[in-house]
This record gives structure tokens, C-alpha cells and sequence, in this order.
């Protein structure tokens, strides 16, 4: 089995999108039925555990930034709405520096219905893919 992770970037549709200014970004994800994340939670009401959508809005930055990010700390987390297998998720975020990296603050929807709302505070290593 490969790693969570890896398994969400590619669930990762599309390319990332500017949003409003170059600070704000957009990426769409697909988790089916058989999406790692949803075995388990629950039997025969499956929904996306709150660590994936946090590990969610990760890969989506890591995307964009084209280099692995690290977790620091999580800032705020309101999980709103649960989300299900086969539906639309759109993971908006708004990038601001930081003396140690970056913060991401984002909102998650599903179908486009805000679904959840976080703030991840996150360095980058490595250097960026070309």
C-alpha cells in the first residue's frame, strides 16, 4: 500500500489555480469509495477522517510549490460538514510568509459547500521541481 500521502497527491485534478491575487490558490480532488482514508471510517457511512482533509490541504500547497512541505502546527480547524466518497473537493488557500515558512489558510468544499476551515503552519525543503 503506498503512503497517504502519495495516494492524495494523486487524487490531485487538474493543475493548481491562482485565485484572486498571486497568494491565493485553488485545487480540485477526487477521493472515490476506494480511497484509503475512508476505510474504516465508518463502515457503511464512510467519511473523510479530519487528518486526511488537514493532509488534504498539505499536498495541495505541495503542489503548488512544487517541493515537499512539512507540517509545523495546526492553527484553528473547524470541520463543518462531513465529506463523502465521489464528491467534488475543492481546496482553497491563501499563502503568507512566515520567519520560519509558510502559513496556509484554508477552506475545503465539498460539492461547493464549505466543508472545513484550517490554518497549517508549514516550512518547504528541498528545492523546487523545474
Amino acid at each position: 500500500m503506498k503512503p497517504l500521502r502519495n495516494e492524495i497527491l494523486a487524487c490531485g485534478e487538474g493543475p493548481v489555480l491562482s485565485r484572486e491575487d498571486d497568494r491565493a490558490f485553488e485545487l480540485t480532488y477526487h477521493f472515490g469509495k476506494d480511497f484509503t482514508a475512508f476505510a474504516g471510517h465508518f463502515p457503511g457511512h464512510p467519511i473523510l477522517p479530519a487528518f486526511a482533509q488537514l493532509l488534504a490541504g498539505e499536498c495541495a500547497m505541495q503542489t503548488r510549490a512544487r517541493r515537499e512541505v512539512v507540517l509545523q502546527r495546526v492553527k484553528r480547524a473547524k470541520f463543518l460538514k462531513p465529506i463523502q466518497p465521489d464528491q467534488k473537493i475543492t481546496v482553497c488557500w491563501r499563502e503568507q510568509p512566515t520567519d520560519d515558512g509558510v502559513q496556509g489558510s484554508f477552506t475545503l468544499l465539498a460539492d461547493g459547500e464549505k466543508a472545513a476551515t484550517f490554518t497549517l503552519v508549514m516550512t518547504a525543503t528541498g528545492q523546487a521541481d523545474v
